[in-house]
């Protein structure tokens, strides 16, 4: 059996907080206990509302935040056992494509020189070889070689975020993290770089991991899914699966809040409905205060994420969310 080219075991972040010069200290899990194995070429999605912990799940994949639980491996090798020479090979092999392009390029650079900076970095070509490499990756993403002498200025947002995923392509990485990287484009251009993604994944032997709020983007560029709620996954499994039989309630909301272009359909009340309960947070389900399934033994047990169906889900009524079930209980 082909090991996985990155494995995240009981992966738990925790960031001490304090409040005030004599505040109390208090904590916050990040992310909690996550599980997640990604293949050579696979393209996973990682999705949830903002503060689920989809980003900082992200930079602890690739190293960027050390984790306070768990480890990381990457080619079977963890990152608690990386030394300096250790990391410049493997930030050669990886990369990561941030939410806003205007924060992540040097106003003050050409085009160019910031697409072709990580060749100088890793001393894999010389100065015009690494120019010339740029001009290459920009026609590979959609843009015209005549834009190097340009400051990200004068772009638009779409060249720009075109640009960010010159510069991470470059070196030809086996795995690439995306952190909302299309959220902050408008639906056009959003399509745009989506479509090109598809295509760069296609010719290169590329693997990613998708991070996104939005639904309706995310089945178009990945195999599979994983939902996050306040650090855990809930539900994991084939996007199609997913998307036709979700078995987790949290997930089902997020998919009843997706707009639909039908004229002849609305949403009529708010998907997610009932205020987050901090208080419930330590025991039983987190997700319970919210859920319109939820029975005493939620707030008793942590439900473990286990196999249901195509699926893995950490729902104790997993079973019984068929369809028909759901759409009695919802009208109930």
């Amino acid at each position: 059996m082909t090991p996985p080219l990155l494995e995240a075991t009981d992966l738990t972040k925790v960031f001490r907080l304090k409040s005030g010069l004599f505040g109390k200290r208090a904590s916050h899990t990040a992310v909690n206990a996550v599980n997640l194995e990604l293949a050579h070429r696979e393209r996973i999605g990682v999705v949830g509302e903002s503060g689920s912990g989809k980003s900082t799940l992200g930079r602890l994949l690739l190293g960027l935040t050390p984790p306070t639980l768990g480890e990381v491996r990457y080619k079977g090798k963890s990152h608690a056992q990386r030394r300096s020479r250790d990391w410049m090979a493997f930030r050669k092999q990886t990369s990561l494509v941030q939410q806003s392009p205007q924060a992540a390029l040097n106003p003050q650079m050409s085009v160019g020189n910031q697409v072709a900076e990580p060749v100088l970095v890793h001393k894999v070509g010389n100065r015009n070889e690494a120019l010339a490499r740029a001009a290459a990756i920009l026609e590979r993403v959609g843009l015209s070689s005549g834009l190097m002498n340009r400051f990200p200025h004068q772009l638009s947002g779409g060249q720009r975020q075109r640009v960010v995923m010159a510069r991470a392509l470059i070196l030809e990485p086996e795995l690439v993290i995306f952190d909302e990287a299309v959220s902050a484009l408008d639906v056009s251009v959003q399509a745009q770089v989506v479509a090109q993604l598809r295509s760069l994944w296609q010719e290169l032997d590329l693997a990613y991991v998708f991070i996104t709020h939005d639904l309706r983007i995310v089945r178009h560029v990945v195999d599979r899914i994983a939902v996050m709620y306040l650090g855990r996954i809930l539900e994991t499994g084939d996007i199609k699966s997913v998307y036709e039989w979700p078995r987790h309630p949290y997930t089902r909301a997020l998919l009843a809040s997706v707009p639909t272009m039908d004229p002849r359909i609305r949403n009529v009340r708010p998907p997610i409905q009932g205020e987050l309960d901090i208080a419930k947070l330590s025991q039983g389900c987190a997700f319970r205060s919210r859920c319109p399934f939820a029975i005493d033994k939620c707030a008793a047990e942590i439900p473990p994420l286990r196999e249901v169906g195509n699926q893995q889900v950490a729902c104790h009524r997993a079973e019984e969310m068929t369809p028909a079930a759901t759409a009695q209980m919802e009208t109930a």
